[in-house]
């Protein structure tokens, strides 16, 4: 080196991470090196194209080593990405859910105030229709508002013996009915396997062909007196525990 030529060479600043990927930023440092060293020292023009395929020799091995890493940050979801969508499908599948059964109570309540019980009881097959598709929609909560609302206006208490039930195979698995007062409900039919029926009251409930496997019943459920529960295959459950 001609040490009358000689300087110091500035190096650039290293450009942040924050603005840069780790690649972009090895192959700018690399060429702003070399606009300094042939700015500060005498370089013949033999010497330059060597200099330049190593660097693009490194360039190119830098990017094949970390190409792992560089598609992997396009690929993966952060974890704070993969929890946001998480809590937006289960938003969006609540407000499904609480548009559904707001549609169903509102369509009811509007029939059963301009039809007379004539006319009701006429309608009866597309009220089971209704009520079973709404309810393969719903939660088990919600599934707990539509009974009490059936049975409060009194759409599942029979008025003969050969009427069908409004529930009549209706699938009510792992439902929350817990509390609610079905005595005389018509639930003839009824799938309410795994159904928590704690605190609820069936005393008259027409049971006929239901299925109650493990259902889960405690000592304020009230049943008649000829109904046996663990025949039916439903376990007891203190109210503190889980059904399950």
């Amino acid at each position: 080196m001609n040490t009358q030529r000689q300087e110091i060479i500035k190096l650039p600043k290293v450009v942040e991470a924050t603005e840069a990927t780790p690649l972009r930023s090895y192959v700018i440092r690399n060429i702003e090196i070399l606009k300094s060293v042939i700015i500060s020292i005498e370089i013949t023009k033999e010497a330059i194209i060597p200099i330049i395929l190593s660097l693009m020799i490194g360039a190119i091995a830098f990017f094949l080593l970390n190409w792992g890493n560089i598609t992997n940050q396009f690929h993966e979801p952060s974890p704070q990405f993969t929890e946001f969508s998480g809590n937006h499908l289960e938003l969006t599948a609540n407000y499904h859910r609480q548009a559904i059964l707001s549609d169903y109570l509102k369509t009811m309540t509007q029939t059963l105030l301009q039809d007379s019980p004539q006319q009701i009881r006429r309608k009866s097959a597309i009220f089971r229709a209704m009520t079973q598709s709404t309810l393969q929609e719903l939660d088990p909560e919600r599934q707990r508002y539509l009974i009490m609302f059936l049975q409060d206006v009194k759409l599942l208490q029979a008025s003969s013996q050969r009427e069908p039930s409004l529930l009549l195979g209706a699938n009510l698995t792992g439902a929350n009915l817990q509390g609610i007062n079905l005595r005389y409900a018509n639930l003839q039919g009824t799938n309410l396997s795994s159904v928590d029926l704690r605190g609820t009251d069936l005393r008259g409930a027409n049971l006929a062909n239901a299925n109650l496997t493990n259902s889960c019943y405690d000592s304020m459920t009230f049943f008649d007196k000829n109904i046996q529960p663990h025949t039916l295959g439903m376990r007891e459950v203190d109210i503190s525990q889980k059904c399950s």
